[in-house]
């Protein structure tokens, strides 16, 4: 998908809003068909394919206006639509509730120009599950493009998808054509490499894990500590959570008999074979333990982070006794 051709609908729909907004606040049926349909089709969710949505899906007794499909045809989300203006407060904890209920791993919401998608079995407060929430209207075109495409079809279907306020991990530029196929993917970044066994105090510049949470677009962390002392060097942010599952193999913590560890229902961690409980091979992975672990390392700073620490937790390790070291 050309990054040019999906700034192109978005002008278009700016251009609707600003000259037919009082028409489309009257009705839903006219958001949908001049907001949010080019949307979804523009982002590679063709809404007149039964392959790739269904219209008014029932989710847990309740029809949603959309449910966008992964391969296997099970929803990778659901959205549901209002009239352009709408509040969409009133609807936003019914909707995680029925996504909830249903399985369904992200849930959105839009009035054509407000788009809002939650993970739904994040834990936290309502900000907390919120991963996108963008004005069509209010945000210039190129920006808006990159931040939408944490709804690109590729992306939104993997079961992972990449927060779109951060960079696409191991991926090529999308001015360069769609992402590489997992093949293509897993063998690219190498095993971060043991930089020092010796046991040393935490001094300025080393921040816990719990308490790491950089600005989005901030540099990866230079190394991480374990609670043994051992340090391992990070170049990228999908070094950390490989890091933390090579230490707790190392550790005899982390083995074969051990996984597979999830993020989610539908989404593992570590497994012994790339491949989570959908059947969806992993997007991006990295061997560990000569081959007998996949670690999925396909996900945001914010993604791998999180994922670090469930994997930290399920082996009984405190997060809090790891480390990053962080340029001043």
């Amino acid at each position: 998908m050309p990054l040019d051709d999906l700034v192109s609908v978005i002008e278009t729909l700016q251009q609707r809003i600003r000259d037919h907004g009082a028409s489309l606040r009257e009705n839903e049926t006219r958001t949908r068909m001049a907001l949010i349909d080019p949307l979804l089709t523009a982002l590679g969710w063709d809404v007149s394919d039964p392959a790739l949505v269904t219209p008014e899906y029932n989710v847990s007794g309740r029809w949603a206006d959309y449910a966008l499909l992964r391969p296997d045809g099970q929803p990778a989300a659901t959205i549901e639509a209002k009239k352009l203006g709408e509040s969409l407060a009133s609807h936003r904890m019914q909707m995680l509730n029925y996504s909830n209920a249903s399985g369904v791993e992200y849930a959105g919401l839009t009035d054509g120009d407000r788009w809002e998608l939650y993970e739904v079995f994040q834990r936290g407060q309502l900000e907390d599950r919120r991963i996108l929430d963008v004005s069509i209207a209010n945000t210039p075109a190129h920006e808006l493009a990159l931040r939408l495409l944490l709804l690109w079809r590729p992306n939104l279907a993997s079961g992972q998808p990449v927060a779109a306020a951060e960079p696409l991990i191991g991926s090529a530029p999308v001015s360069q054509g769609p992402m590489p196929v997992a093949s293509e993917m897993s063998t690219t970044i190498e095993e971060p490499r043991p930089i020092s066994s010796e046991p040393v105090s935490i001094e300025p510049g080393w921040i816990s894990l719990p308490d790491f949470n950089p600005p989005g677009g901030s540099k990866a962390p230079t190394a991480i500590r374990f609670p043994d002392g051992s340090v391992q060097e990070i170049k990228r942010w999908n070094d950390i959570l490989v890091a933390v599952a090579t230490w707790l193999n190392a550790s005899g913590k982390l083995t074969t008999g051990d996984v597979p560890v999830q993020s989610s229902p539908k989404t593992y961690i570590v497994h012994t074979r790339p491949k989570h409980p959908t059947g969806n091979e992993f997007f991006l992975h990295r061997e560990i333990a000569n081959g007998s672990l996949i670690v999925n390392t396909h996900g945001s700073a914010i993604q791998m982070r999180k994922n670090s620490r469930t994997l930290l937790e399920s082996c009984a390790i405190d997060p809090a006794t790891v480390h990053l070291q962080v340029e001043q």
